[in-house]
C-alpha cells in the first residue's frame, strides 16, 4: 500500500489495495437506500467494520496520538509516520481481539482509506488534524465525546475557536462523505455556510466556546448529520422490536423501526422505509418517529397521544408543517465571497460555481424553462427554510429578485447592456425568439400542407377525368405493372406524395411533442405556485417525513432525527407565516407570462396545420 499496486490479471495499476477495491465494490449494494444520510452512514458503518475501527476506543486512540507526539495539528505527516501510528493502534487492538484483527492488512487498509480521503493528489502526506479527524470519526466512542475531542483539537489555548479553525475542522470532516461521492447531500464541499451557521447560532461572537459548539452539533447541522446517523445505524443493528411491518409483514422488526404518528399500530421496517415503500392509505408526508432501540411503555403512551392528536389534522396541515431532522444551512454558491447577497437555500445544492453552470442557448426552449422552473422551486424552498428567524419577508423577497437577476445575467454574459433585470424582461426576450420560431415552423407546415392539398386535388381531377375507379388507400395498394407511361407517372407521384406526407406527419409529431413538453413545464410551474409555502423550524425532534427533503432528483436526506439511544419528538402547533402577497403576485405574473408566451390548445397541445 506504500505505492500503487499492480493487477497482473488486467495488467493495470491502481492506488487501492485489492481488499479495499472489493470493499468499494460491495458499497455499491447500498446505493438502493433512498435517503442519502442513511446511505452514507451505512457505507461508513461497513467501512468502519472492515477497518476494525469499531473496536478502537477513544482513549486508546488518544494514547497512540500522544505516543507519536501528534500535537501540532497543522503539521503534515508523511506515510512512514502514518504507518507507525496505525501499527501502534492495531497492535494494541490485536492484543484485545486477536481473532478479529490482522495487523498488516488493517494497517494497509486504513492507510489506503486515509489517503483516499485526505490525499487525493497523492502527495504522500496528510495533515495531523486530518489524520485525527478520520480516526476519531470512525472509532468506538460516545457521539458527544467525539464532538468534544474534535473541538479541543482546533481550539486555542484559551479554549475558544475562531472561524478559521472551525473551518479547518469541518473541511476535514466533510471529506469523509465526499470520498464516498455523497458530499452534495450534505451541503457540498464548501464549508463556509456551516461555519457561518455555527457562529450565527453563537450570536455572531468572534470566538466560539465548547458548550455552544456542542449545542449546535446537537441540532445535527446538514454538513455533519451523517455522523450521528452513523451512531444510530450502529445502535440499531442488534435492536429487536416486537412489532410487525405493515408492508412486508416482517415480525419482529430488526434494526430501525418507524412508527406512524398518523395511524394506530402502523410500523415500517428499515428495509421498506429505506426503499420508500408505503402501504395503502399512508402518505409519505405523514409524521413518523424512528426508534433504534426497543420502545418503553412511556414512549408507547406518548406516541398514542400524538396519533390521537394527529387524527384530527388534515393532509393540508402536514403539507404546511413539514419536519426536518437536521439543521439546514444557508448555502452560497461555491467560489463566491461569503458576503455575497446572492444566496439560496437548497437541501441539495449544486457544487458548481456560476461560471460552470450550463450556458443555456436561446434556441433551447426546454432547458431554459427547466432552468427557470428549478430556480422557482428553490425560491419556494427559500420561503420556509431560513435558519435565521430574524430575516424579514421583505428581505426574503429582495433576495429572490437578486437570485433571479443573477441567473438572468448568466444567460447573456456577452452583452451586459442587454441583460434582463426581472422575470418579465426574461419572458419578453423569450417571447420574441421562441414565439417567432414557432410561427416560422407553423408557416412552413401550412405552406407544405397547401402544396400537398393542391397535388392531391390535381391528381384526383386527373383520375376522375380519365374515368378510372378511385385509387385505393395506400395500405391496400399492391405493386402492379403500369398500364401506360401516364399510369407509371401517376403511381410515382403518388409514392412521392406519400413519402412527403410521411415526412410532414413526422414533423407535425415533433411539433406536437414539443408543445406537450412545454405544457408539462407550465404545469410544473403552476404546481409550484399552488404548493403551500412554509417555514420549517428546527426544534431538535425526531419527527419528519422523507418527502420534506427532496426538491431534486435523486433522492434525499431522511428527515427523521433521534438520540443515539431513543427517540424523542415534539409536535409544534405554531402556524407558519405565509409568504407576502407581493411575492405570490410576482410568481403569478411569471406563470401568466409563460402561458402567454407558449399558447396551447385544450386538446393535449396538438398543432393543426
Amino acid at each position: 500500500m506504500r505505492e500503487n499496486l499492480r493487477n497482473h490479471q488486467t495488467q493495470t495499476t491502481c492506488w487501492d489495495h485489492p481488499k479495499m477495491a472489493e470493499l468499494y465494490q460491495s458499497l455499491a449494494d447500498l446505493n438502493n437506500v433512498r435517503f442519502s444520510a442513511y446511505r452514507t452512514a451505512m457505507k461508513l458503518r461497513r467501512m468502519q467494520k472492515a477497518l476494525c475501527l469499531d473496536l478502537l476506543s477513544m482513549p486508546a486512540a488518544c494514547e497512540a496520538f500522544e505516543q507519536h507526539n501528534l500535537k501540532q495539528n497543522e503539521q503534515f505527516m508523511d506515510i512512514v509516520q502514518v504507518i507507525n501510528c496505525l501499527t501502534s493502534i492495531y497492535d494494541r487492538l490485536e492484543q484485545q481481539h486477536s481473532s478479529l484483527v490482522n495487523v498488516p492488512l488493517c494497517v494497509d487498509m486504513c492507510l489506503n482509506w486515509l489517503l483516499n480521503v485526505y490525499d487525493t493528489g497523492r502527495a504522500g502526506k496528510i495533515r495531523t488534524l486530518s489524520f485525527k479527524t478520520g480516526i476519531i470519526s470512525l472509532c468506538k466512542a460516545h457521539l458527544e465525546d467525539k464532538y468534544r475531542f474534535l473541538f479541543r483539537e482546533v481550539a486555542s489555548a484559551t479554549g475558544f475557536c475562531d472561524q478559521r479553525r472551525l473551518g479547518l475542522l469541518l473541511h476535514d470532516a466533510i471529506q469523509i462523505p465526499r470520498q464516498l461521492g455523497e458530499v452534495a447531500s450534505f451541503g457540498g464541499s464548501n464549508i463556509e455556510p456551516s461555519v457561518r451557521s455555527c457562529f450565527q447560532f453563537a450570536n455572531n461572537k468572534p470566538e466560539l466556546e465548547a458548550s455552544v459548539f456542542l449545542d449546535w452539533m446537537r441540532l445535527e447541522p446538514q454538513s455533519m448529520v451523517w455522523l450521528p446517523v452513523l451512531h444510530r445505524v450502529a445502535a440499531a443493528e442488534t435492536a429487536k422490536h416486537q412489532a410487525k411491518c405493515n408492508i412486508c409483514k416482517e415480525c419482529p422488526i430488526i434494526g430501525f423501526r418507524y412508527r406512524s404518528l398518523k395511524h394506530f399500530n402502523y410500523d415500517i421496517c428499515q428495509s421498506c422505509f429505506f426503499s420508500g415503500r408505503v402501504a395503502k392509505g399512508h402518505k409519505m408526508q405523514y409524521p413518523m418517529v424512528e426508534y433504534c432501540t426497543p420502545t418503553t411503555s412511556g414512549e408507547d403512551v406518548r406516541d398514542f397521544a400524538k396519533v390521537l392528536k394527529n387524527k384530527f389534522r388534515t393532509k393540508r396541515y402536514f403539507a404546511k408543517h413539514p419536519r426536518m431532522g437536521y439543521l439546514p444551512v444557508q448555502t452560497i454558491l461555491e467560489g463566491d465571497n461569503m458576503e455575497t447577497p446572492v444566496t439560496l437555500i437548497n437541501f441539495w445544492p449544486v457544487d458548481h460555481p456560476p461560471a460552470s453552470s450550463p450556458q443555456l442557448s436561446h434556441d433551447d426552449t426546454h432547458s431554459r424553462i427547466e432552468h427557470y422552473a428549478s430556480r422557482l422551486a428553490e425560491m419556494e424552498n427559500r420561503n420556509g427554510s431560513y435558519v435565521n428567524d430574524n430575516v424579514s419577508p421583505n428581505e426574503s423577497m429582495d433576495d429572490e429578485h437578486l437570485l433571479i437577476q443573477h441567473y438572468c445575467q448568466s444567460l447573456n454574459q456577452g452583452s451586459p447592456l442587454s441583460q434582463p433585470q426581472s422575470p418579465a424582461q426574461i419572458l419578453i426576450s423569450m417571447e420574441t425568439e421562441e414565439k417567432g420560431e414557432l410561427e416560422r415552423v407553423l408557416n412552413d407546415l401550412e405552406q407544405e400542407n397547401r402544396k400537398l392539398q393542391a397535388e392531391y386535388d390535381r391528381l384526383k381531377k386527373a383520375h376522375d377525368h380519365k374515368g378510372l375507379s378511385p385509387l385505393p388507400s395506400p395500405p391496400q395498394m399492391l405493386p402492379v405493372s403500369p398500364q401506360s407511361p401516364r399510369d407509371a407517372e401517376l403511381i410515382a407521384e403518388a409514392k412521392l406524395l406519400r413519402q412527403h406526407k410521411g415526412r410532414l406527419e413526422a414533423r407535425m409529431q415533433i411539433l406536437e411533442d414539443h408543445n406537450k413538453q412545454l405544457e408539462s413545464q407550465l404545469t410544473r410551474l403552476r404546481q409550484l405556485l399552488e404548493q403551500p409555502q412554509t417555514e420549517s423550524k428546527v426544534n431538535g425532534t425526531a419527527l419528519s417525513s422523507p418527502s420534506t427533503a427532496s426538491p431534486r432528483s435523486d433522492t434525499s436526506l431522511a428527515s427523521l432525527r433521534v438520540a443515539a439511544s431513543q427517540t424523542t419528538e415534539t409536535m409544534g402547533d405554531d402556524e407558519l407565516s405565509s409568504p407576502t402577497q407581493d411575492a405570490s403576485t410576482g410568481l403569478e405574473d411569471v406563470i401568466e407570462q409563460l402561458n402567454n408566451s407558449f399558447p396551447h390548445s385544450q386538446g393535449g397541445g396538438r398543432l393543426n396545420p
